[in-house]
């Protein structure tokens, strides 16, 4: 009896065995058929698509407002946030030895005028008697000769005059636009400098026009030719909530060959000085469609240094290396890799290998 159970229990033992031979053998048969494949064919879009610009807000203009006349400081009439207008005083040069100047200019203009006077008379006396004979050639010629003189040292004088008022009037320096003051520089007491040559302090104030501020934002090089001047964009600045509206006033004819960025420049309109120099900015600029690849992000395996997609070739996947750039958290835009009429993969399978037979079935674009 232990014989036979024996042999029975090899028996169903060696027919199981049999069974799981010939189902792997079967699924072996399946998995060595062609895998199936989700495919669409690549055509080209319009992507109308604004263009990303970073950089930084500036102001109109930028002085530092130096002194037109040298001296020591006197008076600074203005503070850092100050807002002047044109013309209004910001500070002013110790006046005493200007004032001097200005009388010893006007001393010389008054001896002078004088001397102009008494050469006129001299002049009028001699040409009286020249024709009766009672002068020579000789006196008539000296006389014309010294009025011709004086007349020109007159004209020297008030010269000088004018000069010494100019420099006077020039101890005051006054703003010469609208704007805010941003730095001061100097203490009353300083002494400044005007002749920059010779070294030393020649600003007292840094003055910022801010009535109308520039988005300076660089945008990437293969965009240089689509951009054109007076083109829509917005700007989002660091701190507000809400964009500003702009245009491109500024296209820099320069590619920085380094970061390879065009710089572009976007006035704003600042009335009540709400926005600042020095806030960091991004612009979007509306540029024209243009055809480009575009893919759903799920085709693309690896990461963006080494992305890869499948396409569909001879009945094989045949991997592609591939570059893109995101349109948004669904889609990526192929720069690089693919040509249009490419069947792609949509979602592959991780373990799909370059060169394994599939079966592929195309979605529709819309799908």
């Amino acid at each position: 009896m232990l014989a036979r159970a024996t042999l029975t229990a090899f028996c169903l033992a060696l027919a199981a065995c049999s069974g799981g031979v010939a189902e792997n053998e079967a699924e072996q048969e399946i998995q060595s058929g062609p895998r199936k494949v989700r495919t669409m064919v690549v055509e080209p879009e319009l992507l109308a698509e604004p263009v990303k610009a970073f950089g930084t807000i500036a102001a109109k203009q930028s002085s530092s407002i130096g002194a037109l006349t040298e001296g020591p400081v006197e008076r600074i009439f203005v503070k850092v946030g100050d807002r002047v207008s044109r013309g209004q005083p910001l500070f002013r040069i110790r006046q005493a030895d200007y004032h001097r100047r200005v009388a010893e200019a006007q001393a010389a203009v008054d001896l002078a005028n004088a001397q102009a006077i008494e050469a006129e008379r001299r002049y009028e006396r001699v040409i009286a008697l020249a024709p009766r004979g009672f002068v020579s050639k000789a006196q008539v010629d000296a006389v014309e000769t010294e009025l011709a003189v004086a007349r020109a040292q007159k004209t020297q004088a008030l010269a000088a005059l004018g000069t010494a008022q100019q420099a006077l009037s020039d101890t005051i320096t006054r703003a010469p636009y609208d704007g805010v003051v941003t730095a001061r520089l100097v203490d009353e007491g300083v002494y400044l400098n005007n002749r920059f040559s010779m070294g030393g302090q020649s600003a007292a104030l840094q003055l910022q026009e801010l009535g109308t501020v520039a988005a300076i934002v660089n945008a990437p090089q293969e965009y240089v030719d689509a951009f054109r001047r007076n083109m829509p964009a917005r700007v989002y600045i660091e701190g507000f909530n809400e964009p500003f509206d702009s245009i491109v006033y500024i296209i820099n004819d320069r590619v920085d060959p380094e970061s390879r960025m065009v710089e572009l420049r976007l006035p704003i309109e600042n009335p009540n000085y709400r926005i600042s120099s020095g806030l960091a900015a991004r612009a979007e600029i509306d540029v024209p469609p243009v055809s480009a690849i575009i893919l759903p992000r799920t085709t693309i395996l690896g990461d963006s240094a080494a992305a890869h997609v499948f396409v569909v070739a001879g009945g094989k996947a045949r991997r592609r290396e591939v570059t893109f750039e995101s349109v948004d958290l669904d889609r990526v835009r192929i720069l690089s890799g693919l040509a249009v009429r490419d069947e792609v993969v949509l979602d592959p399978p991780s373990n799909l290998r370059d060169g394994e037979p599939v079966e592929p079935r195309r979605m529709s674009n819309a799908n």
